[in-house]
């Protein structure tokens, strides 16, 4: 099995040598180190080079003709790469020795995408509160183990390098965060990766994660996944209205994917991802029309709908329970 690393890199010349460095003191060795610069203007392609020199594995940098961005210029590295499995790094963290060791190990079976837990530390490596964007993983094998929206940061990312003919296909969904950019690369390989095989968790920090103040993105106080549209918390149609079609736009694009060249060889899990998100949209839409009633026999009777058919299995991000729960507090007690 061999594991290259995908390395987005811009302007990381203050702490990159750190991770770099850990990526040589693996016990388990990376097949290749892959780097697309986003146009660095300081030294971090110098930094890159001399590491080059003396690594252990190969390392294959590129400058990207023109400004790609975070999410983009991860999925320009991974589609170089040509390992077996692809784990994307970022430049300012730092890896525990055994993370590939652990990621080699699991990966077996129906496996698609291995996610794992950080360690949120300061600028010094030092501890601090917070964690990486992640979500539930339901217990069992095959897809669909991800709650609907459900996602984990790029940094806690190893995935099979047989998806990238799907990964590598545009236009991706919208991005929930906003919704005039296509979808991060987090985002996109997660909800692909878990419609087409299963997702493996290991519930052990293998990243240190470094909070420094100019991170794209940063921890999390609760180590929810962070999404734009709080779809359980807040109460209000308008919220489940956008939800639903955000859900919409995952379902044409998987079901477009399952009627690709591309998408032959999983099309059958692509359509029943298709058919998830479908189900996703109209849940959401009814608990839009449940908020938007203010008569209780027409609430009644919306919440006696979704709890007999079950349509919280479709909750996006949190468990089913919690959203019956406020669903049932807002018909009987007028709290939501």
């Amino acid at each position: 099995m061999r594991i290259s690393i995908a390395m987005a890199t811009y302007n990381g010349a203050r702490y990159i040598r750190q991770q770099l460095d850990s990526l040589a003191d693996q016990t388990v060795l990376p097949f290749e180190l892959v780097v697309t610069d986003d146009g660095s203007t300081d030294d971090t392609l110098a930094i890159i080079e001399r590491f080059a020199e003396h690594a252990p594995f190969e390392v294959r940098i590129f400058r990207n003709p023109q400004r790609l961005n975070f999410a983009d210029n991860f999925l320009r590295a991974a589609s170089l790469c040509r390992g077996d499995w692809i784990a994307f790094c970022d430049q300012d963290d730092v890896w525990m020795k055994d993370k590939l060791e652990c990621v080699k190990g699991a990966a077996h079976g129906d496996v698609s995408m291995i996610v794992h837990r950080v360690k949120s530390v300061d600028a010094d490596l030092r501890p601090i509160s917070g964690r990486g964007i992640e979500c539930r993983v339901r217990r069992g094998s095959g897809p669909q183990r991800l709650p609907p929206f459900g996602f984990f940061s790029g940094l806690c990312i190893t995935f099979d390098a047989a998806l990238l003919p799907l990964l590598t296909q545009s236009p991706r969904f919208p991005d929930a965060y906003d919704q005039r950019y296509e979808a991060a690369h987090d985002r996109w390989v997660s909800a692909i990766a878990d419609a087409v095989g299963g997702v493996r968790f290991i519930a052990r920090p293998l990243v240190l994660y470094r909070q420094h103040g100019n991170n794209a993105c940063g921890a999390s106080p609760t180590g929810g996944v962070g999404i734009a549209l709080d779809l359980v918390a807040a109460a209000g149609s308008s919220v489940y209205t956008t939800g639903a079609a955000l859900a919409q736009d995952y379902s044409e694009t998987l079901q477009r994917l399952a009627a690709s060249p591309e998408g032959e060889r999983w099309k059958t899990r692509l359509e029943a991802g298709a058919r998830r998100y479908r189900a996703t949209h109209d849940y959401l839409l009814a608990r839009a029309a449940f908020y938007e009633t203010t008569r209780f026999p027409a609430k009644l009777g919306a919440w006696l709908a979704m709890s007999a058919r079950w349509s919280y299995r479709f909750n996006p991000v949190r468990p089913s329970l919690f959203a019956f729960g406020k669903d049932f507090l807002a018909v009987f007690f007028r709290l939501a």
